[in-house]
């Protein structure tokens, strides 16, 4: 009896993450990664003597826990000393990793992680279909499908996912033939949906990306090359069928006053920038952004009223001072340096997709602030999901049933 019950208990668990995964592009009423999360440990309490679970890990699961902990510290540290917000605290930094909790405390295997990415997959899949549909109907400004919450979201779920895709798609040892057609034909569909979506910085993360993966991942390099070549017409092939799209590229460069878009990102980092330098230990203050821009730094030149500076590095600098940022500054390099050494060791897939889905993520860092704000709170938490599912594929973190 109670071996079933535990079964059920991973079923709910598991079926929970799925439907957030299926979920993750709509703002729906339950959040099935808290309902995960507490049943999680409901469940944990309940079976720790009939089905305790063994958790193993290295020393490299360990020292990112470490840093973690450490992140997290220097970010309320310097809440406390800057009186900001611990609403905004909990909801930016502590809600977000209920998702890397519950993946950690679950037994997860290779066809459980297969699944979940899945889960994320074809929704983003579906949803790049309806896009193409709503551009054949004459939105030609921001289509999102239906996504519905800021275009910047489905943006930077883009930049996580699809990079990862692809890399899952190209690599023959990894899944059968028949699944790495279907990951690749999501690409294909998603290639138009991105184009259509007029996300500059997608582009060019993709377009510096995408070739890197391709070369990576295919031994022979003119098969490489070709491929490139080929997605590189396909795309601009499309690109060619959407005049506002054309004219958003011819616009990249441009930081006259006249492309208030770029001319405003110059004006927000230097106010910033100003921010963090009269206040550099601990910034103004998590929640306390929008009040110090409008009322002592927005430049006299600004047309616009935002709440966060489009860029992360500026944003942790300004509301968290050098504190803060120390937590963020050293998340990123113990990532990078932990995933360039397993490829470099390995040269397997998911080191290579990983570390594809943190440069995307890395780019789009830099022109919006899209890790742990209150408006990015889905992609920071489907970012540390992603990481923690990084650790268990390379086995430095294990979670097994015990025996009795």
């Amino acid at each position: 009896m109670q071996n079933k019950i535990y079964q059920i208990y991973e079923n709910i668990i598991f079926y929970c993450l799925l439907l957030y995964g299926l979920t993750f592009l709509i703002d729906t009423k339950i959040n099935f990664v808290t309902t995960a999360f507490i049943l999680n440990i409901i469940f944990l309490f309940y079976f720790r003597k009939s089905h305790p679970l063994q958790l193993n890990y290295t020393n490299e699961f360990k020292y990112y826990i470490y840093i973690i902990i450490y992140f997290l510290l220097m970010i309320f540290l310097s809440t406390i000393l800057s009186d900001g917000s611990l609403h905004n605290y909990k909801s930016r930094f502590i809600s977000p990793l209920l998702g890397l909790f519950t993946i950690i405390l679950f037994p997860m295997n290779i066809k459980r992680i297969f699944l979940l990415f899945l889960s994320f997959s074809i929704p983003l899949f579906i949803n790049a279909l309806l896009i193409i549909y709503q551009f054949y109907l004459g939105n030609t400004g921001r289509p999102t499908g239906f996504c519905n919450n800021h275009y910047m979201f489905l943006a930077v779920s883009n930049s996580l996912i699809l990079p990862i895709i692809l890399t899952l798609s190209l690599h023959k040892s990894q899944l059968s033939k028949k699944i790495r057609i279907l990951l690749f034909f999501i690409i294909l569909i998603n290639i138009p949906a991105v184009i259509f979506e007029n996300t500059r910085i997608v582009w060019l993360e993709l377009a510096i990306i995408f070739p890197l993966i391709i070369l990576f991942s295919i031994k022979s390099k003119l098969k490489a090359i070709s491929l490139i070549i080929l997605l590189a017409v396909y795309s601009l092939s499309i690109f060619s069928i959407s005049p506002s799209s054309i004219n958003r590229v011819s616009s990249i460069p441009d930081t006259n006053y006249a492309n208030q878009s770029n001319y405003e990102r110059i004006l927000m980092w230097e106010s910033a920038t100003k921010m963090f330098i009269d206040h550099p230990v601990s910034g103004v203050g998590l929640g306390n952004y929008y009040e110090e821009y409008m009322s002592t730094y927005r430049s006299p030149l600004s047309r616009e009223t935002q709440g966060h500076p489009h860029n992360v590095l500026l944003a942790f600098l300004s509301e968290t001072g050098l504190l803060g940022t120390s937590g963020y500054i050293l998340l990123f390099i113990y990532l990078y340096y932990y995933t360039i050494t397993n490829y470099i060791r390995n040269k397997d897939a998911f080191s290579l997709a990983f570390l594809s889905c943190l440069l995307t993520f890395t780019i789009n860092s830099l022109t919006d602030s899209i890790f742990c704000q209150l408006g990015y709170k889905g992609n920071t938490a489907l970012f540390w999901i992603f990481t923690g599912l990084y650790f268990i594929l390379n086995k430095h973190l294990t979670i097994s049933k015990i025996n009795n």
